[in-house]
Formats: structure tokens, C-alpha cells, sequence
């Protein structure tokens, strides 16, 4: 009987292992080097330290002395949770990345649930028991049923009894992880700490619950065993009703805080939209002025050239040019230099948006007095959007200009772009006043007075490069600040 009992413990922890399993996948990413075996040892030493605590005779004699008395205080099998809790999360910062504040929190998820389910079952499960005993013990002491007829009941009961148990408490685990995982997006690491520290406050919830439930379940007076439910029968419903509810606190929890940041998504991308809209109007006007310019040319062309024939035919009249002919002439020849240079496009980029926006730029930096340096060509061949280009030139060098403006030391901005493979590359270096940038989110803040406004430009640089799994990067030296920013061929692209 021992072995089918410890068989189906061993089943059991089996199946509490598949359950972290299932909740940490795809949630939290193993090391690189320990990719494949990192599942398995998280696994493993769940079913080992369970197994080891629930049968260690040296574990028993320290709790409950020797001989030991397995049943004197319920409070001593906090000891034995702590001692799993603490070599999950060995296991876990060892194996896996991440901050340890977010594996914490996932493995005091998984514990706060497993308590609160094997709580939430517990209560009906002594019910079922409970009347079981009685009906059986009434049925004997009426001779109803002899005693090994008796015997033999219970044995099955309570080999029933903790499968209805082992099976109730195990499922409401698995549901509760199945809704829970509905609400994570993204892996748990990418939770920022202010977020990590209001999702934190559900689970420590429970496992105090939890810690408070051990205390006063049972206890040893004399030769008496005091139960919980015993004292207060109203704790049958009370118990479990509490586990439930603690149970929904962690989901909820879970849904309160990605609702929260699926809003403020929501919210950065209208006001990304609004800035795409500007972006947009603010290139159609620009083309639209240098059509304009070429049209407005094409008409005064005709008009330049009949000037300079009149000037010309005062020359064949009068045999040389006069000083005053001369004067007028250059003026003519001044005006259609400014009329070509108004229309003229110093950078050729291969496409027509991000030729407007950097020569936009440089007209912008000469008239700051900024040099201005452009060595850019548009990749064709890697499927990149120009519109999502447009939007990474024009955020990345309104903050160089930005920058520029800020200090009194030659002022320069230069834009490269270069491609490797599938890969296309976008630097731009610029001078800036030398003090020391602050990060947020692995982005410089903002130091203009309304953040919330004006922090947008490196975040939406940020979500343009994401979406082709790019990356971005800067680093600074004792005056200049250097932004790169890389992009991975669109799908389809060789």
C-alpha cells in the first residue's frame, strides 16, 4: 500500500511540474546556454524537492521531533513550502533571464495559486470525507457491515478521496493558468518594476493567507488534535469561499494591470498616428512647394530669356555693354541662380520622400548655422517602408538639431546609412552639450518641461524598429551623441 501511495505522490508532483511548465512558457526565456535543458531541470527539482520533503525522515524528525509527530502543529509545513519555494527560484535565476524581481514574481504566482486551489478543494473534500466516515462507522456499529468489510471501504475511500483531491485542486490550477496567461502579452522580464511591484501585491496576499490557514489548522493539545474546521464548522464554506477569491485576485490582477498598458498603448499610438499625420501634411506641402517652384520657374523662364535678348540686342546697338547693362544683366542672372537654387535638391536619396526630408533638414541646419553632412541612400532591395524611414530621419534629426541648438561648439550633424546582408544601418552623429542624458526604459528622457508631449520622438523610433525586428542604440562622448539605428530586411526580401 506504501508504494501505491508514494506512486501516486510521485504522479502528483509530475503533474505540479508540467503546471510551472505551462505557466512560465514563453513568459520568461531561459539562458542561451542552458536553452534546451533549462525546462528540465526546473521540472526536475520540483519533483525532487517535493518528493524529498513530503518523505525525509530527517526533515520529520526536525519539525516534529523523534519520534515524530507529524500531526502536533500544522504551522511547521510552512518550513517545507519555503524550502521548494526557495530552490524553484535557485533553479529559476540560475536557468533563465531576466530580472529576479520578475522571476519572483511568476513563482510566487505558481505558489500562491497552488495553496489557494489545494485550500479552495480542501474544505469540500473534508466534507465528502466527513460524512462518508460517519455513514460507514454508523453502518458498522449497527453491524450493517462487519469490520473488514469496513476496513476495506475506507481504504478505497481514501485512495478515492485523494484522487478526488490530487484531481480537483490540480484542474483549478490549470484553469486559473490558462485564464492567467490569457492577460500576458509579452514575457513578464519586459514588465517594468513599478508594474512588477502592483502585480506583486495579489500573490503576497495569498501566500499570507496561506501562512495564516497552516497556523491555525491544527494543533496537538494533549492527546486531542484540534482541527479548523472542528472549532468552526462555518469554516468549511469560509475557507474555500477565501481561496477563490484570492485566486481571482491574481487573475484580475493580471487583467487590471494589461488592460492598464494596453490603454496607454492605445494612447501612444494616437498620438504616433497624429505625428505620422503631421508628417505626412508636412511632406505633401513641401513637395507641393517644389512643384510649384518648378512650374513657377517654367513660366519665368520664358521672361528671363526675353530680358537677356534685349540686353543682348543693346549690345549689338551701342557695339560694347555699358556699366549700367552689365549691372542689370547680373541682376537677372542673380535672380535665376536664386530662382534654380530655390528648386534645386542637394541630396538625391533614390526616393522622393527622403530626399524631401533631408534636404528640408539641410536647409533648416544652414540657416542655424549647423554643418550639415549626409552620406544616405535609399535601400530599395529590403522591402523598408520610405514612410517608416521618413519617420526615423525626421525624428532623428529634428533631436540632432535639437541638440545642436544647445551648445556654443561647432555644430555639426552627420547622417550615414550603409547595409550589410539583410541588414540596413542608419547612423547619425551630432554634437550636443556634453551633459549627462537620462534613461528611461532604455530610452533618453525627454528634459522638456511637458514630457508626456514631447518624449515621443525616441519611442516612436523605437516602434518603427521593432517592427523590423531592428534595434536601436546610442552612445555619447565628451561632446557628440551617436545613434544607430538597425532594421532587418522586410518578409519576402532576400
Amino acid at each position: 500500500m506504501d508504494m501505491i501511495w508514494q506512486a501516486l505522490d510521485l504522479l502528483e508532483y509530475i503533474c505540479k511540474a508540467g503546471l510551472l511548465l505551462y505557466l512560465i512558457r514563453d513568459r520568461i526565456v531561459a539562458k542561451e546556454k542552458y536553452y534546451r535543458i533549462a525546462p528540465w531541470f526546473l521540472a526536475g527539482q520540483l519533483f525532487v524537492i517535493n518528493f524529498w520533503t513530503a518523505n525525509s525522515r530527517w526533515l520529520e524528525q526536525r519539525l516534529y521531533g523523534n519520534p515524530p509527530a507529524v500531526m502536533s502543529n500544522s504551522s511547521y509545513s510552512i518550513v517545507k513550502l519555503v524550502i521548494c519555494f526557495g530552490f524553484s527560484f535557485l533553479i529559476l535565476d540560475l536557468f533563465y533571464q531576466g530580472r529576479r524581481l520578475a522571476k519572483l514574481y511568476l513563482l510566487s504566482v505558481f505558489y500562491t495559486v497552488q495553496e489557494s486551489a489545494r485550500f479552495a478543494v480542501h474544505g469540500l473534500w473534508m466534507l465528502f470525507i466527513m460524512g462518508y466516515l460517519d455513514r460507514l462507522t454508523e453502518q458498522m456499529i449497527t453491524e450493517r457491515i462487519e469490520m473488514e468489510v469496513y476496513n476495506q471501504l475506507v481504504n478505497r475511500m481514501q485512495l478515492f478521496g485523494w484522487l478526488l483531491f490530487a484531481g480537483g485542486y490540480l484542474s483549478v490550477m490549470y484553469v486559473t493558468f490558462r485564464i492567467y496567461r490569457r492577460y500576458i502579452k509579452e514575457p513578464v522580464t519586459r514588465t517594468p518594476s513599478q508594474g512588477l511591484g502592483f502585480l506583486m501585491l495579489a500573490p503576497i496576499l495569498g501566500m499570507a493567507l496561506d501562512a495564516a490557514l497552516r497556523i491555525i489548522f491544527y494543533r496537538q493539545v494533549g492527546m486531542e488534535i484540534e482541527s479548523l474546521y472542528e472549532k468552526h464548522s462555518s469554516m468549511y464554506a469560509v475557507v474555500p469561499v477565501i481561496s477563490v477569491l484570492c485566486l481571482v485576485s491574481v487573475v484580475y490582477s493580471r487583467k487590471i494591470y494589461s488592460e492598464l498598458i494596453q490603454a496607454e498603448h492605445e494612447k501612444q499610438n494616437l498620438v504616433f498616428y497624429k505625428q505620422q499625420l503631421a508628417d505626412m501634411t508636412e511632406h505633401v506641402r513641401e513637395i507641393e512647394q517644389l512643384y510649384d517652384g518648378i512650374r513657377s520657374m517654367r513660366h519665368d523662364i520664358n521672361n528671363y530669356v526675353a530680358d537677356m535678348e534685349q540686353l543682348l540686342q543693346i549690345k549689338e546697338g551701342q557695339g560694347t555693354l555699358t556699366e549700367t547693362v552689365k549691372q542689370e544683366a547680373e541682376k537677372y542672372l542673380t535672380g535665376m541662380q536664386q530662382a534654380v537654387d530655390g528648386i534645386f535638391l542637394q541630396f538625391s536619396t533614390g526616393n522622393p520622400v527622403t530626399d524631401v526630408i533631408l534636404n528640408r533638414k539641410a536647409q533648416i541646419c544652414r540657416q542655424g548655422g549647423i554643418e550639415f553632412r549626409g552620406d544616405f541612400l535609399y535601400p530599395a532591395g529590403l522591402g523598408i517602408e520610405a514612410f517608416d524611414l521618413g519617420i526615423l530621419l525626421n525624428n532623428a534629426l529634428d533631436n540632432a538639431i535639437e541638440a545642436c541648438q544647445k551648445t556654443a561648439a561647432h555644430r555639426f550633424i552627420s547622417l550615414r546609412s550603409y547595409t550589410k546582408g539583410r541588414m540596413f544601418f542608419l547612423v547619425v552623429e551630432n554634437t550636443y552639450d556634453g551633459k549627462q542624458l537620462i534613461e528611461e526604459g532604455g530610452l533618453c528622457r525627454t528634459t522638456k518641461e511637458d514630457a508626456q508631449m514631447h518624449g515621443l520622438g525616441m519611442k516612436n523610433m523605437k516602434s518603427c524598429v521593432e517592427r523590423y525586428y531592428g534595434t536601436m542604440e546610442h552612445e555619447t562622448g565628451k561632446n557628440t551623441f551617436i545613434l544607430t539605428l538597425m532594421l532587418q530586411a522586410g518578409e519576402g526580401h532576400p
